[in-house]
């Protein structure tokens, strides 16, 4: 499947669009991205924050500084060329909240593959048969919800290939968690949050082996931004005037351990949490056998 700019994101079941209603909104929709193969369960991830050791505070940085911060960690994360993550998205009970967990290939710095599984139902009494989503470009590859995958069941079972996976997710919740999920983690999100801060303040831990940064980007930068706006522009245009509050911390080699966003939104806010796990590992993310090209 050949590699593709993302269009604009031309709707979405959230932002200003979330007055409308789906068939399963009712349900508590969760998305992992990772390859999941054989469970029975549900999935949940929890980011891990840091913890409250004695830690030295430095004054805010200089843009110069923050650039140079931000294009070490992603030059970090696209040396790894894979992470899993694990995804919180909002607050439980909200109509658009889900969690999951993820796992990425990070092509170059505006591109990054990944698998997804997407959980309809945390609750009990439902069976849990979540489809398979591979994200590839602009492509996706949806696996029906009721088709289990992995070594046991094989991976050439029926799917149905999406070209135009951002305009399609408009009224497909499952796909557009998916999608949100993976703008959620890639390297371009963290380098948009950092090159466009107003203020970031970095705080270190213990002997200096992870740092903590913490910073506000307004809203109208991050819905500008060629990559991360996928994800922000619904929110800015509701919002012009917002900031987006964050914390990321990394560790000695650079690489991201957890990232934890803000997000104006009315009534009060979306409330996101990444935590990066697994760096380096996993098989490449290819599409699936017999997808259209």
């Amino acid at each position: 499947m050949p590699e593709e700019a993302d269009p604009e994101v031309v709707g979405s079941p959230h932002g200003a669009a979330r007055r409308r209603t789906y068939r399963y909104r009712g349900l508590a929709v969760a998305v992992g991205i990772g390859l999941v193969l054989g469970v029975a369960g549900g999935i949940a991830a929890h980011a891990v924050w840091p913890d409250e050791s004695p830690a030295t505070d430095k004054p805010p940085a200089a843009a110069g500084t923050v650039a140079s911060e931000a294009e070490t960690i992603r030059a970090a994360m696209l040396k790894q060329k894979r992470v899993g993550v694990g995804v919180l998205a909002r607050e439980g009970g909200d109509p658009d909240f889900f969690t999951g967990r993820a796992r990425l290939e990070l092509r170059d710095a505006a591109t990054a593959h990944a698998e997804t599984h997407v959980l309809y139902d945390m609750g009990e009494g439902h069976a849990w048969y979540p489809p398979e989503i591979v994200l590839i470009g602009n492509r996706a590859a949806i696996t029906p919800a009721k088709e289990m995958t992995g070594p046991a069941y094989g991976r050439d079972g029926a799917f149905r290939t999406v070209s135009d996976a951002n305009a399609a997710a408009t009224n497909d919740v499952p796909l557009h968690n998916a999608l949100e999920a993976r703008w959620l983690a890639e390297p371009a999100h963290l380098v948009a949050l950092l090159d466009g801060a107003t203020r970031v303040s970095t705080r270190r831990a213990g002997a200096g082996d992870t740092r903590t940064l913490t910073g506000s980007t307004p809203l109208r930068v991050l819905g500008a931004d060629a990559v991360a706006g996928r994800l922000y522009r619904p929110y800015a245009a509701a919002n012009p005037g917002g900031t987006v509050r964050f914390t990321l911390t990394v560790n000695s080699r650079d690489l991201p351990g957890t990232l934890k966003t803000e997000v104006p939104s009315l009534p009060d806010e979306d409330i996101f949490s990444v935590e990066y796990r697994r760096w380096g590992k996993g098989a490449p993310i290819t599409r699936l056998p017999g997808a259209a090209q």
